[in-house]
């Protein structure tokens, strides 16, 4: 639907003075419909519409066009991600990156893969000065006069920079910026492949604690176990 979408671009202003297209709007309402159809007794917390309290059957996290201006603008590095949650935990995450050709997918206890191969558990250990990290702009603006391990690099969307963790490209990433529509199909697959997933400052994620809360209160982390990352 997003690539289709290209050939007639709708775009507006929000009030954040981020764009918005009719491809986000149109990828988001596929989605209120059929993903309660999945699990009944689910809700839905998109970008785009809103926020809804998780139904008896769980919570659905999704941001339809992460990273809207790379998208309308030519860059590569967008993203649809879905994530599904129940009491507090999280279950499944997809990750579609329509332009590279790759699809992510990890569900608990189950593991991830991407294109439908098992993809490699992060290396645990610490991050070498060499080593690529993203780190967001607020997140820069903020730390900046801290040492942060490793060469930056930011690709200017969510998932772009996280699917660059999952595949063990980059060796971290730190965000500020993001929601838990954004991310929580990351820290699903991020978890099953042995990642430290938790905020920068070292203390552990409540999922139910982000429920209808953005940005994120601090800096969240996707480290490699043992990396001894302290912001």
């Amino acid at each position: 639907m997003a690539l289709e979408a290209k050939a007639n671009f709708g775009t507006e202003l929000k009030q954040d003075g981020s764009i918005v297209t009719n491809a986000d709007k149109a990828i988001e309402r596929f989605f209120r419909e059929r993903l309660p159809e999945l699990i009944p007794g689910s809700t839905v917390w998109g970008e785009e519409e809103g926020y809804s309290d998780p139904g008896e059957n769980g919570l659905w996290a999704l941001d339809p066009i992460d990273g809207t201006s790379n998208y309308r603008y030519g860059s590569p590095h967008w993203g649809v991600s879905v994530g599904y949650m129940h009491e507090g935990i999280a279950k499944m995450g997809v990750i579609a990156m329509p332009d590279l050709g790759k699809i992510y997918v990890g569900a608990k206890g189950i593991g991830a893969a991407m294109n439908g191969k098992p993809l490699a558990p992060i290396r645990p250990g610490p991050i070498e000065s060499t080593e690529l990290v993203s780190y967001g702009d607020l997140t820069v603006e903020r730390y900046g006069s801290k040492p942060l391990p490793g060469r930056h690099r930011y690709l200017g969307a969510f998932v772009a920079d996280s699917t660059m963790f999952i595949e063990g490209i980059f060796r971290a990433m730190l965000s500020d910026k993001a929601a838990l529509y954004d991310s929580l199909a990351t820290m699903c697959i991020a978890s099953e492949l042995g990642a430290d997933v938790r905020y920068a400052d070292g203390t552990p994620i409540e999922l139910n604690g982000l429920l209808n809360v953005r940005p994120f209160p601090k800096a969240v982390a996707f480290l490699p176990k043992g990396s001894g990352f302290v912001l």
